[in-house]
């Protein structure tokens, strides 16, 4: 991550960080049991920019997830941690926050005519509002402060979302420990929206529910499937093998734990994949939300495609993005 020089005086800079969302390509569920899961960066990024104002305090604003409010700057420094302004003064000392401050925060590539796709925008909210704070007071955020504030931010999560809004690309993520890895070589993929939001919350909840502390048959077959995807990222028709059996087991964890990850959507969606000889499953905790088809041939990915759509899907336009956390400065014309 490179800092902007001199992003103390916001007075005569704009600092403006960006942060993208993610996709689960494998391991949701698993890997809070310890199993590794694979996460990729996606073309869909949750920006802050920080300008300069005169008057009137703090203004947060912001679009995608719509919310504005007007703080005076010593209640920003008390503001609950479920808030822009929350997330803020974790990372600014009081010091350098100037006493007004125009805070603009865009969320709307992770939206789709106003539902949430599903794409990790919470996490990019907090990494980019994190970072465009930090570097206010020079500072660059940590990575372990990131975890623990988009837990309190969004209520709970491994953490796996931040990884790859902090590291861009694809991330082996196992227990807050990451590595950057490289998927196969003639891999294709092609991202759908199920048309519904869900919530990660509550599906976590069954989950846990569920599982109540130990580690049932299911999830333990869950496990294994996640480890195997991640040790096969060197070839495409191993990796596609792998990762229709993960989405197998994650579909027979389903069915036990009655989570409703594979919900009608999605089952659409793995009906369409099968007969394009292609793999499918939910990206994330499922219900609504993204999910993935990977396959080794372009012609079925793009067969895959046309009938999804034709199933009432919407196929997003959506890649894998190298790049991760972005923060830069810049000075009034």
């Amino acid at each position: 991550m490179k800092l902007p020089s001199g992003t103390r005086a916001v007075s005569s800079a704009t600092i403006e960080a960006s942060a993208p969302g993610k996709v689960v390509v494998s391991g949701e569920y698993a890997v809070l049991a310890g199993a590794p899961a694979l996460v990729a960066a996606v073309s869909r990024r949750v920006t802050c920019r920080l300008s300069a104002r005169s008057r009137d305090g703090w203004h947060f604003a912001s679009t995608g997830f719509d919310a504005e409010q007007t703080l005076a700057k010593d209640d920003v420094f008390h503001a609950a941690p479920n808030t822009l302004a929350g997330i803020a003064r974790r990372f600014v000392p009081a010091a350098a926050a100037p006493p007004h401050l125009h805070v603009a925060v865009d969320s709307s590539p992770c939206y789709l005519d106003g539902r949430k796709l599903g794409v990790g925008s919470s996490a990019a909210t907090v990494v980019a509002v994190a970072a465009a704070f930090a570097a206010l007071g020079g500072e660059t955020p940590k990575l372990a402060a990131l975890y623990d504030v988009h837990a309190e931010f969004q209520g709970g999560g491994s953490g796996l979302d931040v990884a790859a809004a902090v590291a861009g690309g694809v991330v082996c993520f196992q227990e807050r420990r990451i590595a950057l890895v490289r998927l196969p070589p003639g891999l294709h993929m092609v991202f759908v929206f199920a048309g519904a939001s869900s919530s990660t919350r509550d599906l976590v909840g069954k989950f846990n529910t569920w599982r109540g502390g130990g580690t049932p048959r299911p999830l333990q077959r869950l496990t294994d499937a996640a480890q195997d995807v991640a040790d096969c990222t060197t070839n495409a028709e191993s990796f596609v093998d792998s990762l229709g059996e993960y989405s197998r087991a994650l579909e027979r964890m389903d069915r036990s734990a009655g989570i409703g990850v594979f919900g009608p959507a999605h089952r659409r969606a793995l009906a369409v994949a099968q007969r394009c000889g292609a793999a499918y499953k939910p990206c994330g905790a499922g219900g609504g939300d993204v999910g993935l088809c990977a396959t080794t041939s372009a012609a079925n990915a793009a067969a895959f495609a046309r009938d999804a759509e034709r199933s009432g899907l919407t196929v997003l336009p959506m890649e894998i993005s190298p790049d991760g956390l972005d923060v830069r400065s810049h000075e009034p014309d």
